[in-house]
């Protein structure tokens, strides 16, 4: 055999073994379908989003003919929810859509959650090539929580009527005492915007700096995130930390003279919003579960997942209509992943003790 017959076997023996992979894994998606359509419907804890609730059930049942029974929670409600059925012997759930705070703070910890990456088997959900940066996102070290979403939060908003181009730059711009008692900021104790401001601004800036914006600037604290944004959006105070970006485009929708601004003295945040995937252990529907998450972790349920929640996708062949250009990560970017296991389980409960003295609570 001369070297050009040599190279020529070998490449052919790389696409059999190719092929035959694709097979295999063909085959045991069927499988999987099969034995979901044969359990019936599949129980899912998600956001409590009415758009979001009807892209994930009825997208779902569309494709596979199974029924979602889905359950709209908040952090506090699904995991208080879940521990009271566990207590009772009821085990009534399969899969855990949410933020960072329930799987990793929650359920990981309380011993609720099987392995997610064994049970992804979609060729479109294993390709790599499929996922940012060629690999599949997952939160902690033994791939039980699989993130779907990364995109750009804003920390901060302004009324562009009540504030001049410019003269609100940077954060240390907000300790000017022209804003003294002028400034919203959502309630650092509460879980999300104002939990991830807080925590930014410490790490940046140190305890001094959160003092003076938090205590000495006099802010307004608001635990309502519509409200905070209703309160700069109708002119009543010009500037808001910590906004959630659903009530913000609300408001800006309606003509509303509002905007985000991206000092540049400190890192963006990054979000993952309710992209956190997690399989439920003890389910009664195990493989309409399994089911379940590889579509909702393929193109088409992260097209009606990110589309409802006007967020990013961490697959690379999802296609935005009208997000703004600010959302997505570049490459170049300062980033602060707020949805970052070690960040979420460990650094950011530290900093808020910390941040918790300073404002006296």
């Amino acid at each position: 055999m001369n070297r050009r017959e040599a190279i020529a076997g070998t490449l052919a023996l790389a696409v059999t073994a190719r092929t035959s992979g694709a097979s295999a894994q063909s085959d045991a998606f069927k499988a999987l379908v099969d034995a979901a359509r044969a359990e019936g419907s599949v129980a899912v804890d998600g956001p409590p989003v009415d758009t979001v609730r009807i892209a994930l059930t009825q997208g779902f049942q569309n494709t596979y003919g199974i029924p979602v029974s889905y359950i709209g929670s908040t952090n506090s409600t699904s995991g208080a929810r879940v521990r009271a059925e566990r207590s009772a012997g009821k085990y009534l759930l399969d899969v855990l859509v949410a933020g960072g705070d329930t799987p990793a703070v929650t359920y990981l910890p309380a011993g609720w959650l099987d392995r997610v990456e064994p049970v992804l088997v979609a060729p479109d959900v294993v390709d790599r090539r499929k996922w940012s940066d060629g690999h599949l996102w997952y939160m902690d070290d033994a791939h039980t929580i699989l993130r779907t979403l990364r995109y750009i939060s804003p920390e901060l908003a302004v009324n562009t009527k009540l504030v001049k181009p410019g003269e609100v730059s940077t954060w240390k711009s907000l300790l000017d005492p022209k804003w003294q008692g002028k400034i919203v900021v959502k309630d650092p104790g509460v879980a999300g915007a104002g939990t991830s401001a807080i925590a930014l601004l410490y790490t940046q800036f140190g305890p001094d700096f959160v003092k003076a914006l938090y205590v000495d600037q006099k802010p307004v604290i608001s635990r309502d995130g519509r409200q905070a944004a209703q309160f700069v959006a109708q002119g009543a105070f010009p500037i808001l930390v910590g906004p959630e970006a659903a009530f913000i485009d609300q408001f800006t929708a309606q003509g509303y003279p509002l905007q985000y601004v991206f000092p540049p003295d400190a890192p963006t945040t990054l979000s993952a919003g309710y992209g956190m995937l997690s399989l439920v252990n003890k389910a009664p529907h195990p493989n309409a579960a399994k089911l379940y998450i590889n579509w909702l972790a393929g193109p088409d349920g992260q097209k009606r997942f990110a589309e409802t929640l006007r967020a990013v996708s961490l697959r690379t062949d999802v296609q935005y209509d009208d997000l703004p250009a600010w959302m997505f990560p570049r490459k170049d970017g300062r980033y602060l992943d707020t949805y970052d296991y070690k960040f979420v389980t460990d650094v950011r409960d530290k900093i808020m003790g910390k941040a918790r003295a300073l404002l006296g609570e």
